[in-house]
């Protein structure tokens, strides 16, 4: 294999600490790998390295590699955190420096009831009491993954909380992860995220015991180091313990995890603190796509708050092949996809293509059209959009209609029954639908009439109304006369379901997933015409269709799951205003980063090879193009990457462009390409960033225009403009670009 010179230096690392920052595609493992090879052809002990992957796959991967490359050797650990910390967290128990547990990790099904149970007991008041007995999703997954994040960190429960931007109304959450930890300490038992957060906290709790596993290693090397976190850098602080040299590898251009805790910040800040004097190398030449793409990135990248002149760009290698990088303009982005795919089939096996969405919202509509045009695609989500929980009273109305309903057994009608009873959520007690399951549960026909004669006399007027609504419309899907479409949208408008969805979800994320889901849905079953009997069958008999067809299709995955990976060609679709950022607000969400959503972006462009299409809007005026198109300065870029691949001798660029880009690029080419710098345009008001908010009310939002008296706001969780009165409404506006 022949190595660059960036390659070449890393592998002949002398001694001492050092800091990688590796670009997307720059042979990162390959280096890696010659660099252990190399020691251990020198002597190094085998059982004094250790190599630290962030996740399995990469630590199966680098294990293979070594063993192909050394196989007479002894080969030095290779482990992922967890993995690491399991073994330590035997050796303290064993030791007696902590209580035994049970080494069956607890799932998310044992941990759910007990965290709901514990939150009920939390609640402030009645209200919120029974607010978290009838939404435990709302509740349960947001204190969850408040729970991660306090494992993930060295700080305090309440320090935890404060940064996390969770509501006041959320503050019970620090007082619940104490008692689950009292609970779990009980019961002796452990999550995944235990595997570091127990031994860790030992560990530092107790230095005589940290020093038995301090020290022990030559050399320490560790992968992703963007993506660690402040739990597995103290982990990485105690196995160093002083001795020996730390070697880590990253792309703070690629942190995208700092919702579970990571912080860019030790990797570009901290290191050289805690390890000094590092010896700073760079893998900036990519060998996975070509010069129009790593322009493009640049430039997206380049425009984040947190870079420098000095920032590390990626260079397309001469060995790498041109990637064609396209903008398909469209309104109707799943069809958009749809038709590329089905264009690229032509051309290549569908397992070449990957869509990566934003939100799983952003998948839906695709899906839905993947099925019906009898296209394989792999789903890298828990449930196909036909399984969506959101999408369950429109299954029991069609199985009503079909008379599947009456087949079902008592279990199976009483989960129905509360799914009628409960999507959308009325606020009727719980002990209240209990009492009407109990008293349904066993009926099989003549549905509508057993609900009308069985609604209680406590109920509000609100309720009462909307029961016999749906027992309307209950009564409609059994007789059965009707096609599938009116009987799904009359569902969805007679019971506001839309508008029940963006009240009782606990985030605006949730929102926007449900609602797009339920909107795709129903809209496709408009398009087939079924009638209502033979929708179900239909459904299922296209649900048979995929699960033959195995994953050998298009793989629909979002960004983060898509991070460390690539594919010949890639979809980004929707690339709009609305999701890139991505600013979800809602009762229980975090506010959301510019720069990581910048980051975001950068991941999904550089995960193609051969070619990469973004979808944007066609008619801007409702949905405008993304802030992140215009940093990327799309013409430019195409034109300077179209003078590189056919060896112009000068060029005339857009004084748009990021010119220190540019000339660190042409430099690293050693292309004497001349360049002319066309003179400014006048800047278009209608292409002038919109200044970020937040509303009391409404939420996040960008500012369209600003006359002196009135202000036009676009706000992202509807859509919709709205004006105001400026003397009003400028006090409340928090700005989120200042």
């Amino acid at each position: 294999m022949h190595f660059t010179d960036e390659q070449l230096a890393i592998i002949a690392h002398p001694a001492g600490h050092a800091r990688i920052v590796a670009v997307a595609g720059s042979g990162k493992t390959s280096t890696l790998t010659a660099y252990l090879a190399r020691r251990l052809n020198e002597g190094a002990n085998p059982r004094r390295l250790l190599v630290l992957m962030y996740n399995k796959a990469a630590q199966q991967d680098v294990s293979r590699r070594l063993a192909s490359e050394q196989p007479q050797q002894t080969l030095p650990e290779v482990r992922t955190f967890h993995s690491l910390g399991y073994r330590i967290l035997q050796r303290l128990v064993h030791d007696g420096d902590l209580p035994p547990v049970h080494w069956d990790l607890l799932n998310d099904a044992q941990i759910e009831p007990v965290v709901w149970r514990l939150l009920r007991a939390a609640a402030v008041d009645e209200e919120q009491a029974e607010d978290i007995l009838s939404r435990k999703k709302k509740w349960v997954e947001p204190a969850l993954n408040y729970f991660e994040l306090v494992k993930s960190s060295l700080a305090s429960p309440a320090e935890v909380f404060e940064q996390s931007g969770l509501p006041k109304v959320c503050r019970i959450f620090i007082d619940v992860f104490a008692q689950f930890e009292q609970w779990r300490a009980d019961q002796r038992r452990l999550t995944f995220a235990d595997l570091l957060y127990d031994p860790v906290r030992c560990l530092i709790a107790k230095p005589d015991v940290a020093q038995r596993f301090a020290g022990h290693m030559d050399e320490i090397l560790v992968d992703e180091y963007q993506d660690i976190n402040p739990i597995q850098q103290a982990l990485l602080d105690i196995l160093h313990g002083g001795r020996g040299q730390v070697m880590v590898v990253g792309d703070p251009d690629q942190t995208i995890y700092e919702f579970r805790g990571s912080q860019p910040s030790l990797l570009t800040e901290a290191f050289q603190q805690q390890f000094a004097d590092p010896q700073d190398y760079q893998l900036s030449w990519t060998f996975r796509y070509g010069h129009q793409l790593s322009l493009l990135a640049n430039h997206l990248i380049q425009a984040g708050a947190d870079r420098t002149a000095a920032s590390t760009l990626c260079f397309s290698h001469a060995s790498t092949a041109n990637t064609r990088v396209r903008q398909i303009r469209s309104d109707d982005s799943a069809q958009a996809a749809l038709d590329c795919i089905r264009h690229w089939q032509g051309e290549r096996p569908l397992t070449d293509i990957a869509v990566l969405n934003r939100l799983w919202a952003n998948s839906a509509r695709l899906e839905l059209k993947l099925l019906a045009a009898n296209l394989p695609y792999r789903l890298e989500s828990h449930r196909t959009v036909l399984e969506r929980f959101e999408l369950s009273p429109f299954w029991v109305l069609l199985d009503l209609a079909s008379g599947e309903f009456s087949c079902y057994n008592e279990e199976q009608r009483r989960q129905a029954w509360r799914t009628l009873l409960t999507q959308p959520y009325l606020k009727i007690r719980k002990a209240v639908v209990d009492d009407l399951l109990s008293r349904l549960a066993g009926v099989a026909h003549d549905t509508a009439r057993h609900l009308r004669n069985a609604l209680p006399e406590n109920l509000t007027s609100f309720q009462a109304d909307q029961l016999l609504e749906r027992a309307r419309l209950i009564q409609r899907a059994e007789e059965g006369r009707v096609n599938a479409s009116e009987l799904v949208s009359g569902w969805m408008i007679g019971t506001d379901y839309l508008n029940a969805l963006r009240d009782n979800a606990f985030s605006a994320q949730q929102v926007d997933d449900q609602v797009a889901t339920v909107t795709a849905f129903v809209d496709f079953i408009a398009a087939q015409r079924w009638p209502a009997a033979e929708a179900g069958d239909q459904l299922r008999a296209l649900q048979a269709q995929r699960r033959a067809s195995g994953q050998n299709g298009v793989t629909l995955t979002s960004i983060h799951k898509a991070k460390g990976r690539e594919w010949p060609c890639v979809l980004i679709p929707e690339l709009n205003a609305r999701f890139y950022p991505y600013h979800p607000e809602g009762d229980l969400s975090r506010p959301a980063s510019e720069d990581s959503e910048r980051r975001l972006l950068y991941v999904a462009l550089t995960r193609a090879r051969d070619e990469a299409i973004l979808l944007t809007p066609l008619t801007r005026q409702d949905t405008p193009d993304s802030p992140f198109l215009k940093e990327m300065n799309w013409d430019g870029c195409r034109t300077l990457a179209e003078a590189l691949a056919q060896s112009h001798s000068e060029v005339s660029l857009p004084a748009s462009m990021n010119s220190q880009v540019v000339e660190r690029y042409l430099k690293a080419q050693q292309s004497a390409l001349q360049i002319h710098w066309q003179a400014p345009q006048a800047e278009d008001p209608s292409t002038e960033p919109q200044r970020r908010l937040r509303h009391p009310k409404f939420g996040a939002g960008r500012l369209l225009d600003d006359d002196g008296t009135r202000l036009s706001i676009r706000f992202v969780r509807d859509g919709q403009v709205r004006q105001f009165d400026r003397a009003q409404a400028w006090p409340m506006l928090e700005w989120l670009d200042d």
